[in-house]
């Protein structure tokens, strides 16, 4: 099939990747979805996925340092991350503090315990050693999310008072502001007081008109990020002004910081959840990629991954508190209707395959359903949706929604991130209001 080729197979089990371990016919491949575009965005089939950050890397990598002469060469790599917490990283992979700093840097530079991948870690180390090497092409790492893994305003509040004029309560709102880790931020803002809660918000919405009567845009950004924040807290599901329902404002604030962040540095990669990244709203709400997708001459490209076997990890939700869950660790296979399951039949059959299907990029046309790729129309006929978690996320229509799918055959779980999760999560810990 002609949409179909090998991707790197030998390179994608590997945590140490070689910058030239791609194939070359598949960087050509990836370059040629690149052309021309503004962003490039390489999603995630699920977070905390060892395998698809090994081809995010891979891509990443080709790009930065194989540009198309024709046009710029990419200058950002924007994550789903906090916006805030990335001023640090994105320090250090243009070189400052030490290559020793790594493992911290990265941890605390990246929210929802993204940092503490190898795979992340191998990458950001990756682009720091391009960045001393090549400073005249120096590329920047931003986080394009809310502040506190979306549950606590603190480190937004920092980054903003950092970069504006200070003013007596200062040190008292950052106190109060700073909630803690993710989940003991989203039950201390579960139990706060409806007054103290009103106190915050005011202050906060406070700091977020002095930091917009100054002219920083860092901290302008940082300060949207509070906004977006204290949209999420009072967010009202409903349809908007064209019937369709309310775009989240997390999602409008990590749109609005893409196209901020390519037009300060210039030509983007963004790495995201396929949720996030697909040009084509989802269950009709607008989507990060569909709100950059809709603007008039936009250059957005969109490459999906997805993997067939692997970690499914499913969230049990014990009482009505914030994070009470159970967290369970499954395996996933090709579900009926998928685009995964799709692809598995026309792959050759594992106890068969050679090295060549471990990893295949599938290349969507826009005109396919005019009949020009009549073997691509008859896969995606099958497919009406692609799998995020153990559930489908519908899609309509796949080249509206991709320009192309990276398939891994099998893929595995971060090291030590499941565990992670469920401590973080408080797996059996009663909950201390409730002790007796």
């Amino acid at each position: 099939m002609r949409a179909l080729r090998s991707f790197a197979a030998s390179a994608v089990d590997s945590a140490a990747i070689d910058p030239g371990s791609i194939a070359a016919e598949d960087a050509a491949a990836v370059r040629a979805l690149a052309h021309g575009a503004r962003v490039l965005a390489v999603g995630e089939a699920a977070h905390s996925v060892a395998d698809v950050q090994t081809v995010q890397d891979l891509i990443v990598r080709d790009l930065v340092q194989d540009p198309d002469g024709a046009v710029a060469p990419f200058a950002a790599v924007a994550v789903e991350s906090g916006f805030a917490e990335s001023l640090a990283l994105d320090a250090w992979v243009g070189g400052s503090g030490r290559d020793a700093d790594l493992d911290a840097v990265a941890r605390d530079g990246m929210t929802y315990g993204f940092g503490a991948s190898p795979q992340v870690q191998h990458m950001l180390a990756g682009l720091r050693d391009w960045n001393l090497a090549h400073p005249e092409r120096r590329v920047r790492v931003i986080g394009i999310d809310l502040p506190g893994s979306s549950t606590s305003p603190g480190p937004a509040v920092r980054a903003c008072l950092d970069r504006i004029p200070a003013l007596p309560g200062d040190a008292e709102l950052l106190r109060r502001s700073d909630l803690g880790g993710r989940t003991e931020a989203a039950i201390a803002l579960d139990r706060m007081d409806p007054a103290e809660r009103a106190e915050l918000v005011a202050a906060i919405r406070g700091l977020i008109e002095r930091v917009r009567a100054q002219g920083d845009g860092i901290a302008q950004r940082a300060a949207a990020s509070l906004d977006a924040f204290l949209g999420e807290l009072d967010f009202v599901d409903g349809p908007g002004p064209d019937g369709a329902p309310r775009a989240y404002p997390r999602e409008r604030f990590m749109a609005d910081t893409v196209r901020w962040i390519a037009e300060r540095y210039g030509r983007t990669i963004l790495l995201a959840h396929n949720s996030h990244v697909r040009r084509t709203p989802l269950h009709g709400r607008a989507t990060l990629g569909s709100l950059l997708a809709a603007e008039p001459g936009s250059a957005y490209r969109a490459i999906a991954t997805s993997y067939a076997y692997g970690p499914l990890v499913r969230f049990e939700q014990r009482s009505p508190r914030p994070f009470d869950c159970d967290v369970l660790l499954d395996h996933r296979g090709p579900v009926p209707g998928s685009l995964e399951a799709a692809l598995e039949r026309v792959l050759p059959a594992p106890e068969t395959a050679g090295a060549e299907s471990v990893a295949v990029l599938l290349r969507l046309d826009a005109d396919v359903t005019a009949g020009s790729d009549p073997e691509l129309a008859e896969l995606l006929a099958g497919a009406s949706g692609i799998l995020a978690g153990g559930e489908l996320d519908p899609v309509d229509d796949f080249p509206a929604a991709f320009d192309a799918v990276v398939h891994l055959r099998e893929a595995n779980r971060v090291p030590g991130a499941f565990e992670r999760l469920r401590a973080e999560f408080g797996l059996g810990t009663p909950d201390a209001k409730e002790q007796p």
